[in-house]
């Protein structure tokens, strides 16, 4: 009994692979990719994750996770969409944009800078309380420029058009 067959296959034409769709027969172009499998509980239209792929180390690493955390979906482009609302001086606001892979990025090594200050203060308290002093100086720096960097990006980046 042969196993079923998937919605793609590759083959070897004229010594190069192929991209076959099982349902159409047609070969794919090369420069369109087949659609990713969506993730659990994210719908299943929507890509699978953020465009960017990891960086070449950890930190790179541990924005992409934080970015996919905060990012509401992922659009048929593969961008993420974030979707924020706040109470700013009894009004509310709200930031709507679709994050392109550079700003997938800045927005991820933000957010780790964002939890990076508050852990130094953690570790701070449980090392020696003398050292807390030294862990507020060294957590504000990261704690501004994650501020800074989000707001940046919040004011080149905001569409309204994505409100719904």
């Amino acid at each position: 009994m042969d196993a079923p067959q998937g919605r793609y296959r590759i083959v070897e034409k004229e010594g190069r692979l192929v991209v076959i769709d099982n349902r159409t027969g047609s070969p794919i172009p090369s420069s369109v990719a087949p659609p990713s499998p969506s993730r659990p509980g994210r719908g299943a239209d929507a890509p699978a994750g953020p465009v960017a792929p990891a960086g070449p180390g950890p930190v790179d690493r541990a924005a992409d996770l934080l970015l996919a955390l905060v990012a509401n979906r992922w659009d048929e482009q593969g961008r993420a969409v974030i979707a924020w609302e706040w109470r700013e001086s009894s009004k509310v606001r709200r930031w709507d944009a679709a994050l392109d892979s550079r700003q997938q990025r800045r927005l991820g090594r933000a957010l780790l800078a964002l939890a990076a200050g508050p852990l130094l203060l953690v570790l701070a308290v449980f090392a020696d309380v003398g050292l807390f002093g030294l862990a507020i100086l060294l957590a504000l720096p990261p704690l501004a420029w994650a501020a800074f960097a989000i707001r940046r990006l919040q004011r080149e980046t905001d569409d309204p058009g994505l409100r719904g």
